[in-house]
């Protein structure tokens, strides 16, 4: 899909021509009317618009072609000619092999760039054309760890004229000398930052290099460190840009009842608020927020999450609203209309969509949260991994990955979630969201009920742990006609080898700690149950006293693929097993008094499985 690559933009830190140094934050909104992005961003340059123009020749790296281009974002005429430093920062989160590159070269021709500085997988490349020289110098290196935090490299390549050195993470990793670089018209030459994601669909370069910087002076390894601690602190502190007044989470919609809604987001520093809010627009009534910052300082981190709920509010009733911030020195900014519905009535039809582990690529989560939106659910069930491992220390995979994908989704369809190990420790779980610090609470929606475990904490899953005895005196009271479960981990599973490796030996199809509570699903007749945890994709048939029944039973989804790294299921088939399908998706169920709909989709939005129901 070249096309839709050019979309992404290069955000300049400033609006000067001059400025060198790009932010390559990838712009996740819904289209239409829609198409709205919370609060302030860096904007993009823009190459000038001409009829007609020959493309320049691509480069192959590591063998191959690019995924996406974009050249010319710095005037020849403003690029360095001889001392430089260049300067690369990069996440990268994904198992498959991808990589990207900042190269200047000449436009046309089979020459060597005049240089290069890219990485691909493992591998840190910076190459250099000297004068008069048939071939360019290079310097290479191999990773033999991912980098800081586990995914964050600092790449700085500098050239002085005699010596060029590559730096990784603050650290001289190679050099060698060199006579100064080639010299070159500027009307032969262009900058050009390349991608290289053919094997990670929808992957685009800003998911891989978030920012670049061109020096016209070389750096020295002093400057270097400041650089990459500075960058450091923006990521501990989950910060998109710097320097700017932004939101850096949210509009994030939760908990909501037929009166009421709950509402969390977060900005990189403190500020009061004014929520506007009505039934039509412009908004009429309004809530102020005065600097109530439920987490003002955590070990390093600068945190200013906020937290609001609207009451008295109609039933099932459309509402718009918008977040109005001012920081301490009088700055404003907006998140901008949104919508929201309360719950409907209780005998009104109504839909939710279900994904599960989001984790670490946003370029998904992005295509599932559009697709979703096109379905216009009521509200949305994540069913754990909303992060790969948002722990305490890893804030960054909220702000970068999480809430990146799907705001455009959740700004405006409430979310219940329920933790996986990805943040079994609860600690940002609990700071992001309104629900009950232990990670299970049940709610009522329609005709129906959730009940929304913690399945991290395995042990409450036997006869007589917590949420067993939770669990089992909530069903017994439930009058819903519909009962749904939903927790992280699988208590059925066909998976390849979480549950016993099935490539040599037999395997027990699921986690057995957790499938010491099906008995109670059973026994209160639940309908479905949904999880993740597993990356793939499998519907049961209906499951009682551990075997297939054709009336009653609990039927189980595995709803894994919002975005973790793809896994697959064991060779031969399990004996429960409806359905299977190896790939990212998400499926959307329909309710109307005794009938549901069921229905699961791909990426392209390719219907994948259907099921009716009927009491």
């Amino acid at each position: 899909m070249p096309g839709r690559y050019m979309v992404l933009a290069f955000f300049l830190v400033t609006s000067s021509l001059h400025a060198q140094e790009f932010w390559f934050w990838p712009k996740y909104s819904l289209g239409q009317k829609a198409a709205n992005y919370p609060g302030p961003r860096i904007d993009a340059p823009i190459e000038p618009a001409v009829e007609f123009r020959s493309q320049s020749t691509p480069l192959l790296f590591h063998n191959e072609e690019p995924t996406q281009r974009v050249t010319g974002f710095i005037p020849a005429d403003k690029l360095p000619a001889k001392s430089f430093a260049a300067e690369m920062w990069i996440v990268n989160h994904v198992n498959q092999p991808v990589g990207a590159l900042v190269t200047v070269k000449k436009k046309f021709g089979g020459s060597e760039p005049l240089w290069l500085l890219g990485a691909y997988q493992r591998n840190v490349v910076f190459s250099l054309k000297p004068q008069d020289v048939t071939f360019s110098k290079l310097l290479t290196h191999d990773l033999t760890k991912r980098g800081w935090k586990n995914y964050w490299l600092h790449v700085v390549a500098v050239v002085d004229g005699q010596m060029m050195r590559l730096y990784i993470n603050g650290q001289n990793v190679a050099e060698r000398t060199t006579t100064p670089m080639e010299s070159v018209s500027p009307s032969e030459i262009e900058i050009e930052a390349a991608a290289y994601m053919s094997k990670e669909p929808y992957m685009v370069l800003g998911n891989l290099v978030r920012m670049f910087h061109l020096y016209d002076h070389p750096l020295d390894e002093r400057s270097i460190a400041a650089r990459f601690q500075q960058l450091q602190t923006l990521v501990e502190d989950g910060k998109l840009f710097p320097d700017l007044f932004h939101f850096t989470a949210g509009p994030y919609l939760n908990n909501a009842t037929q009166n009421s809604i709950d509402i969390v987001w977060e900005t990189d520093r403190k500020a009061d608020f004014i929520i506007e809010y009505g039934t039509a627009v412009p908004l009429q009534q309004k809530q102020e927020l005065i600097t109530q910052e439920l987490t003002s300082e955590t070990g390093k981190t600068q945190t200013h999450i906020y937290k609001t709920t609207l009451r008295k509010l109609d039933v099932e009733t459309p509402y718009f609203y918008n977040i109005k911030a001012i920081a301490r020195d009088g700055k404003s900014i907006e998140t901008g209309v949104l919508t929201f519905s309360t719950a409907v009535n209780d005998s009104s039809s109504y839909s939710f969509a279900v994904m599960g582990d989001t984790e670490a690529r946003p370029h998904i989560n992005d295509r599932i949260s559009k697709l979703i939106w096109d379905e216009r659910p009521n509200i949305v069930l994540n069913v754990g991994d909303l992060t790969d491992g948002g722990m305490k220390d890893h804030k960054f995979e909220w702000n970068y990955e999480y809430f990146q994908g799907v705001n455009q989704l959740t700004s405006r369809v409430p979310v219940f979630p329920v933790p996986g190990n990805g943040e079994a420790d609860l600690y940002w779980y609990n700071q992001y969201h309104t629900y009950p610090s232990k990670g299970y609470y049940s709610f009522k929606y329609g005709n129906s009920e959730f009940f929304m475990l913690n399945s991290n904490v395995a042990e409450d899953f036997a006869a007589g742990g917590a949420q067993y005895l939770w669990l089992e005196e909530q069903l017994r009271k439930s009058t819903a006609k519909w009962k749904f479960v939903a927790h992280h981990h699988a208590p059925y599973s066909a998976d390849e080898d979480d549950y016993g490796d099935s490539w040599k030996g037999q395997g027990d199809l699921g986690d057995l700690r957790i499938r010491k509570i099906v008995a109670l699903y059973e026994k209160y007749h639940v309908d479905m149950v949904f999880f993740g945890h597993l990356h793939t994709y499998q519907r049961t048939m209906p499951i009682a006293d551990n075997k297939v029944v054709k009336q009653g039973g609990v039927i189980y989804v595995q709803g894994g693929g919002g975005g973790g790294n793809l896994e697959d299921f064991a060779p031969s088939r399990a004996w429960f097993s409806a359905k299977t399908y190896r790939g990212h998706h998400y499926f959307v169920i329909s309710i109307h008094a005794q009938t549901l709909n069921f229905k699961m989709y791909d990426t392209e939005g390719r219907l994948k499985d259907y099921l009716d129901l009927s009491k």
